[in-house]
């Protein structure tokens, strides 16, 4: 019983920091979960000053949005519509964006610092292999 107790408190606490950071109705959560890495999260957090409707657009040559390939290719959940632009990666370090003036940019920003982590580097090669290019 004590395990629980202390269990419940950091759940607690990780869940009411992701509220008090992102307002839920500018929070996307990707659907696709990363395998167990042995990370402390099983996906990426993304903070954007960008808005959903930014980040629904089609990325660069390919025929999916930015968000989608965020969300399905790198594992990040999206909070949209935020004061500041950063990452939190499966370590729980965060990384600060430059700003963007589009979604585009943003998400080449994102990609170019994802493939050069460790894991982000295999995500980035299964990418390249699955987007067709237009």
């Amino acid at each position: 019983m004590k395990k629980v107790l202390l269990i419940i408190p950091l759940l607690l606490g990780c869940s009411q920091e992701k509220l008090d950071s992102c307002n839920a109705e500018n929070y996307f959560a990707s659907i696709n979960e990363n395998f167990n890495s042995g990370y402390i999260n099983y996906q990426r957090e993304i903070y954007t000053t960008l808005s959903e409707e930014e980040m629904d657009s089609v990325f660069n040559n390919t025929t999916i949005s930015c968000k989608e390939i965020l969300s399905q290719f790198f594992y990040c959940n999206i909070c949209f519509n935020h004061d500041t632009n950063y990452l939190i990666s499966y370590s729980g370090k965060r990384y600060e964006i430059n700003n963007a003036d589009d979604s585009n940019t943003f998400t080449s920003n994102l990609i170019s610092l994802i493939s050069s982590m460790r894991i982000g580097s295999e995500e980035y090669q299964v990418f390249l292999n699955s987007v067709k290019l237009n």
